[in-house]
């Protein structure tokens, strides 16, 4: 299965460090990127309007060649994944299922925590996901969700090493540390940025899962490539010229010619 690029797409910079670990991983694809930066962040949008959001993004990427798409997005994978891949023509890779598996996996005593968006914290994506992983049912899970709302504006902000991220992180951390969980996923793709401080603040005895790190494995197992000699494309739907700023400071490499591009509300895709 070969064809264009492969897609991936966020609300913000969050989803480069998925798209950042296939360039780095997997330098044989190209990759189609677009953070819907005028919308960020989704978790404290209405259901509808991020369904609605997401059709529009996907419809986009299919019709600009993508051989895939990965929704680098964990809000858009537990309210329109299955949709989604209802009509898209291409494999459609999600985050939430193998992140789950993960954790289940590697967990101790049971306790897992979740750092989200609220939108997600509140959906039970992770929580139904944890308990059916591995396709049986998961007798002493306890899936304890917290959603982060101050985290996505600080990281869009290239706030990732500063004092106000780690007194904001240790606010949405210190109660898990209470519950005393052994596991931690990080369910947004913007939070990956946050690890190095999320794990010393937790101590080293936490496993923390990141998504990102299932979504080549997955790619590979459906079997997609994409077409080598084609140049990363960055597209975002905001300021072109912050995001490449920020995204090139975050990924440590240059996010050169990044566009904006404004996509409209396709007809058919009903809200």
């Amino acid at each position: 299965m070969s064809s264009g690029r492969i897609g991936v797409f966020d609300s913000g910079v969050g989803g480069l460090s998925i798209a950042g670990r296939l360039m780095t991983e997997a330098p044989h694809l190209a990759i189609h990127y677009y953070g819907d930066t005028a919308h960020v962040p989704y978790g404290e949008r209405p259901a509808a309007e991020v369904t609605h959001l997401v059709e529009t993004i996907v419809e986009h990427l299919v019709e600009s060649g993508a051989s895939a798409v990965v929704m680098a997005c964990n809000t858009s994978n537990a309210l329109a994944l299955e949709r989604v891949r209802s009509w898209c023509p291409v494999p459609v890779v999600g985050i939430i299922d193998p992140a789950a598996e993960a954790a289940v996996l590697r967990t101790r005593n049971g306790r897992i925590g979740l750092i989200a968006n609220p939108l997600t914290a509140r959906s039970g994506a992770y929580e139904k996901s944890c308990r059916t992983a591995l396709g049986r049912l998961n007798f002493g899970i306890n899936v304890l969700p917290v959603g982060c709302p101050k985290l996505v504006p600080l990281i869009e902000s290239g706030q990732v090493a500063t004092r106000e991220a780690r007194e904001t992180l240790w606010e949405y951390l210190a109660p898990l540390q209470m519950e005393q969980i052994d596991t931690l996923i990080l369910g947004c793709t913007h939070f990956p940025f946050l690890r190095p401080l999320i794990q010393e603040l937790l101590g080293p005895d936490v496993e923390i899962i990141d998504p990102a790190s299932y979504v080549l494995q997955e790619l590979v197992r459906l079997g997609v490539t994409s077409t080598p000699a084609l140049p990363h494309l960055v597209e975002v739907s905001g300021d072109s010229e912050e995001f490449g700023r920020v995204g090139s400071r975050l990924l440590s490499r240059n996010l050169n010619g990044v566009r904006h591009t404004h996509l409209k509300r396709f007809a058919r895709l009903a809200v």
